[in-house]
């Protein structure tokens, strides 16, 4: 018989990281975030109290999800905005702290 518990590693090894596609600017804040690996802070989105960091502004929507698809197989969780001319791509930062909320 098969325990139903698993652990972290397996968890991750199951599929890609999720994204998270935001219809609304109701769903998320912009901010600035300070993250370990760079030394000035970046643009940035806050959605449910989790940072994501400005990656890509891409205009094909098959072209974003092409590239979405590989940073979640890599691991990255993702977000994605609509914009007017096209979509931004967003790579979320588990290790960021809030450097400055614009208001």
């Amino acid at each position: 018989m098969f325990s139903s518990v698993e652990s972290e590693s397996t968890k991750l090894q199951q599929g890609p990281a999720p994204t998270k596609i935001i219809q609304s600017q109701n769903q998320y804040r912009t901010c600035r975030i300070k993250v370990p690996d760079l030394e000035k802070p970046v643009p940035a989105l806050c959605v449910d109290q989790e940072y994501y960091s400005f990656f890509k502004a891409v205009e094909a929507a098959d072209k974003t999800l092409e590239i979405v698809a590989k940073l979640g197989n890599g691991g990255d969780g993702t977000a994605i905005t609509k914009t007017s001319k096209g979509y931004a791509i967003w790579v979320k930062e588990p290790d960021a702290e809030l450097y400055r909320s614009k208001a």
